[in-house]
């Protein structure tokens, strides 16, 4: 379904989201809606939670011809300046708590819970499926909101998804393994 569409017209109260998906709220309400909606920091069980840090990185290789040019441009992407146009133009957020004291994002209230969630931020699983498991958890996370599964149903099937997604990683670290032993290397 079209989750703009569905929270402006009520069927969600809330929707669990990142910054990049601001503008295209903004793109996407109603004239009337305007000023009627906002962020904040994710819920915990005892007060504020943590969120997941996400983001790109910036990677200049070892043998790249053009180290200097790839270098001067880490060094312009990184100016708090840049990073605030960016976000305004594209909701990233910046990287640099400096940034986070420009008047367009300090007086940004829908910018203001995402500032306060990158100082409770956990690493996401290092699994390479943990796109795939994130999608299971949204298509299930779906049924339970729409009422087609209760919150035990959903835990299940839920594991046995992950379950089902991480089966062929198990397998193959078994014959890593195994291989290991074979040659007298262990893991």
């Amino acid at each position: 379904s079209n989750v703009w569409y569905e929270f402006f017209n009520g069927n969600y109260a809330f929707y669990f989201s990142g910054p990049w998906n601001v503008r295209e709220f903004k793109l996407r309400q109603p004239p009337n809606m305007s000023g009627q909606w906002g962020t904040m920091p994710l819920p915990g069980p005892n007060g504020l939670g943590a969120g997941i840090a996400g983001g790109s990185s910036l990677v200049i290789f070892k043998s790249s011809q053009s180290k200097q040019v790839a270098w001067r441009l880490v060094e312009y992407l990184s100016r708090p300046q840049v990073q605030a146009r960016f976000h305004s133009i594209i909701g990233d957020l910046p990287p640099r708590r400096s940034t986070w004291h420009f008047p367009g994002l300090a007086e940004d209230p829908l910018a203001r819970a995402f500032a306060e969630q990158l100082e409770r931020v956990k690493a996401t699983p290092k699994v390479l499926e943990w796109e795939r498991i994130v999608q299971e958890m949204r298509l299930i996370t779906e049924q339970v909101v729409r009422g087609g599964l209760s919150e035990q149903q959903a835990v299940e099937q839920l594991d046995q998804r992950v379950d089902k997604i991480l089966a062929k990683r198990r397998w193959i670290l078994q014959q890593v393994g195994n291989a290991s032993r074979v040659e007298g290397v262990h893991p």
